[in-house]
């Protein structure tokens, strides 16, 4: 889609404010004061439950369960089937105060330490929120974070009491693109795979989701009946759902390999799965109602390569 393709599309939905864009992901919320989990879908409460308690989160990542890290030193978050039943899994804060938020890519989970004084870091983890440690201090003190697997990197909201500014950054803190963002609270962003928009939950005033497009345009205000107004942590699902015994990848390496195209087929219809390309570039991608899904990569180092999706691996 070119910009002036992307820039009509804009002014279409911003001049018919009935015309709503379909949110297809389910979405997570978590409220910052009580230990309610909130599931939203096409702007519905689709369902809810609680938390084991207030330092269960509110900082989240959803994969093919839900993974909360405690709210601050000493805090345990809990591991949670997508159906809020409680899992085995444990995850402990070492020292960070207030993360609200989380984002993963499948090997690391992140955070921001929105009130660590006095810099405020973005920390990092493994899958699990072990070993979690400081990552890069962001040039404006953030809470919203969440991975685009599409770039392979990190966007940030900025806030204090409110979000005014959206960053992007890669994953060793290299500020690349910022975008205006006035929303009141905005404490949790959410990178939808499905249609590459970011969401950011209103709070403190407002219980309104906000969706961008990732140069900053406001694609729509959406109100959700039954949503809290003190929401915190935000995240769609990352590659979940897994392929299925009957799924198939197919590889090509056209241009001596300088681009890579892996075809996913027969796989569960309409889940979220993740290629990646020699064990690190990583792409999200939703199967359609047949199963299928695709990835591709150019500018690639001439010769082979490998691409990986759920437990399925070809090379060429």
């Amino acid at each position: 889609m070119n910009a002036i393709t992307r820039s009509l599309i804009v002014a279409v939905m911003l001049a018919l404010p009935g015309l709503a864009l379909a949110q297809t992901s389910e979405l997570y919320l978590n409220d910052g004061e009580t230990t309610v989990t909130y599931v939203v879908q096409n702007g519905q409460l689709v369902r809810q439950f609680n938390r084991s308690g207030s330092v269960d989160g509110p900082g989240l990542v959803v994969q093919d369960t839900i993974k909360m890290i405690g709210r601050h030193s000493g805090g345990v978050g809990r591991e949670y089937a997508l159906d809020g039943t409680p899992l085995a899994g444990r995850y402990p804060n070492p020292e960070f105060t207030d993360v609200f938020d989380g984002a993963t890519n499948g090997e690391h989970n992140w955070s921001v330490a929105h009130n660590h004084f006095p810099d405020f870091p973005v920390v990092v983890g493994d899958a699990d929120w072990g070993n979690l440690q400081r990552s890069f201090v962001p040039q404006r003190r953030s809470s919203g974070i969440t991975y685009d697997a599409n770039t392979g990197t990190l966007w940030l909201a900025n806030n204090v009491g409110g979000t005014d500014r959206i960053q992007q950054y890669d994953l060793e803190g290299n500020l690349l693109s910022e975008f205006n963002a006035s929303v009141q609270g905005g404490y949790g962003l959410a990178w939808d795979p499905a249609d590459d928009t970011l969401w950011l939950p209103g709070s403190w005033g407002t219980s309104d989701l906000f969706q961008f497009d990732k140069q900053g345009n406001l694609l729509q205000r959406l109100p959700v009946k039954g949503l809290s107004q003190r929401i915190l942590g935000a995240e769609f699902q990352f590659g979940g759902g897994g392929c299925g015994e009957k799924a198939k990848l197919k590889v090509k390496c056209p241009k001596n390999g300088t681009k890579v195209r892996g075809k996913l087929k027969k796989a569960n219809p309409n889940v979220l799965v993740t290629f990646r390309l020699d064990g690190g570039q990583a792409q999200a991608a939703q199967t359609n109602n047949k199963g299928k899904a695709k990835s591709k990569w150019k500018g690639q180092e001439p010769g082979g390569h490998t691409v990986t999706v759920c437990d399925l691996e070809e090379s060429c």
